[in-house]
Formats: structure tokens, sequence, C-alpha cells
């Protein structure tokens, strides 16, 4: 078990990781705020779960997923598709980043969940399965889907080029 102190370190390490999963999930900043609250709340509530400090990321990003998957149950509404904040964005660097961040944006769930985690979280496979409630197996089959369909919503993009 970690005390409070180290805690809001760790918190604050991954709050850009636990923000950009919430609103991968949620597309809405409002909602993904108050999913990045209720995490945390139900993280130090729950802080005798947690095995190792070493597992913290994948703990608290499982947390963050589930949250954000109740609260798009509860609401059962359409979340309409915005625009990420400059602030809050991956940072973009030229008209292929645009474009990839944009596609990635427009993947259904699952798969825009695994690929921001795989790619721009940097967590193994299993961790992603242990963050998602699912199997390694799974989570390969989705990353392999997603690149797909990157692959073609990218094709398109750069076709007229």
């Amino acid at each position: 078990m970690i005390d409070k102190d180290a805690f809001c370190e760790k918190i604050t390490e991954n709050e850009k990781a636990m923000y950009y999963l919430a609103f991968s999930v949620v597309k809405n900043n409002a909602d993904a705020a108050e999913v990045l609250s209720e995490s945390i709340y139900r993280a130090y509530k729950n802080l005798d779960t947690l095995k190792s400090v070493k597992s913290f990321k994948p703990w608290i990003l499982r947390i963050v997923h589930n949250t954000a998957v109740e609260l798009i149950r509860k609401d059962s509404k359409v979340i309409p598709i915005q625009e990420v904040e400059a602030s809050q964005a991956v940072p973009v660097k030229d008209d292929t980043s645009i474009a990839l961040r944009s596609a990635v944006e427009s993947l259904k769930q699952p798969y825009r969940t695994v690929v921001v985690l795989y790619y721009y979280e940097n967590l193994s496979v299993g961790q992603i399965a242990e963050v998602t409630n699912s199997t390694a197996i799974a989570v390969k089959q989705q990353l392999s889907r997603a690149r797909k369909i990157l692959r073609e919503l990218l094709k398109e993009d750069f076709k007229n080029e």
C-alpha cells in the first residue's frame, strides 16, 4: 500500500494518460473531467486493492476505463464528436499527425481505447488486457483490426496528395 503523498505523486505523473483515456471513451471534455474526478476518488478509496506501486499505471487506467464506460452506460446518450482542445490533445507536429489523430479519434470502441493505450500511453498488450478486462489475444486482435482501419482511413486522406 502507498501513502497519501505517493498516491498524489502517482496521480500527477499519470494525469495526462488518465485524461486522454477518459476522453477517448466519452469524447467530451466535461464528461472526461467527471470521469477523472470520480476515478481518483475510487482509486483512493480502494488503495488497498493495489498490489504494488509498479502496477499503479495499469491499475489506475483500468479504474478510469471502467468509470468512463459506466458513465456512458448510465447516460445512455449519443455523445457528439468534439475537437480536443489543443492543451489536452496529443501534440500535433504536421499534417500527417493531424490526420493520424483525427483517424484515431474516429475509431469506434474498443479499437480507439486499445490504440490510445498501446501507442500513446505505451502500455503492453498484457497491461491493456488488464485495463480493459479482456484477454491478451483479444487486445492483439483489436490492435490488428484498428491498424487495418487506420491504414484505410489514412490511405483515403493521402490519396489526393
